[in-house]
């Protein structure tokens, strides 16, 4: 009897331990299983995230690639393409827009610390001059010579004003410091408006120097007028700008830099791509006989 207890306790007990290892063997088959989907499902999420911010990376760069192109013409010109940005610049403007051949299209935003104003481009292609003029630039259209083309800014003011003239250099026999120096002296017999301050500059840009006034006067209110004058082809261009201070901000400044730095006079591009950015400037001291201002 109590071998044969031994007996069926030994087999209960081999039973046991047959169970024990089988269940041991199924826990560690179950865990390495458990093992192998964790590292499976890390694999392929960690492919998947991978795989997004690979995708959002290739985005991002064909974006970028997509913006601020630029064509280079059969003369030579680089000129500005497509969509394209700015981040901020000296005076703060940052800008965004659309580009055709070097010329503004379309909708733009400007923006400065905040404030922001959008304006929409068009291309005026008048008589010897092509360039963009904004939206809230309303043409004149009975302009005589010297006047070339004439623009009213809606600021529901009738002193500020867009104008562009031109003047034959052969026809007159004057120069560019003829025409700078009698605009300097005009100002000392004008009774309508009363003089604050005045400067004049020199700037020279790649194939071009480019005169600028800057007038500040006042009646009622303060207005400063902006000359740019240039020379192409013994052609002299005056190009000016009027706005009332106060009323005006650094995003119309550089509304009115983006209408000059388009100009295209006597069939030659002032400002293409590579030639926006002046070389060297200098101010214009007055004395009195413009002939020695030319020395």
């Amino acid at each position: 009897m109590l071998d044969c207890e031994l007996n069926k306790r030994s087999q209960l007990q081999m039973a046991l331990l047959l169970n024990s290892e089988e269940a041991y063997q199924w826990e560690a088959k179950t865990k390495a299983e458990q093992m192998i989907r964790a590292d499976i499902l890390f694999l392929f999420f960690g492919v998947l995230i991978f795989s997004s911010c690979d995708g959002l990376k290739n985005k991002e760069e064909k974006k970028q690639a997509m913006q601020n192109q630029l064509v280079v013409t059969a003369e030579g010109d680089t000129l500005e393409n497509g969509f394209w940005t700015y981040d901020k610049g000296i005076a703060g403007v940052s800008q965004r827009g659309s580009y055709e051949d070097g010329y503004k299209i379309g909708k733009w935003i400007y923006k400065m610390n905040g404030d922001s104003v959008s304006t929409t481009w068009r291309v005026i292609n008048d008589k010897s001059a092509k360039f963009n003029l904004p939206d809230h630039f309303k043409p004149i259209n009975d302009v005589e010579p010297p006047v070339l083309f004439q623009a009213d800014i809606e600021d529901n003011d009738d002193n500020t004003y867009l104008v562009l003239l031109r003047y034959n250099l052969t026809e007159l026999k004057s120069s560019a410091y003829d025409y700078i120096y009698q605009y300097n002296e005009s100002w000392k017999s004008n009774t309508k408006e009363i003089l604050k301050s005045k400067e004049f500059k020199k700037f020279y840009f790649e194939g071009i120097e480019v005169f600028r006034a800057k007038i500040e006067t006042e009646r009622e209110t303060k207005y400063e007028a902006i000359s740019y004058i240039f020379v192409v082809n013994d052609f002299l261009y005056d190009l000016t700008y009027k706005n009332a201070i106060g009323k005006s901000s650094a995003i119309d400044l550089e509304i009115f830099n983006d209408i000059l730095y388009s100009m295209e006079c006597e069939g030659v591009d002032l400002f293409n791509y590579n030639s926006k950015k002046y070389l060297k400037e200098e101010n214009i001291e007055f004395k009195s006989d413009p002939i020695n201002l030319m020395k």
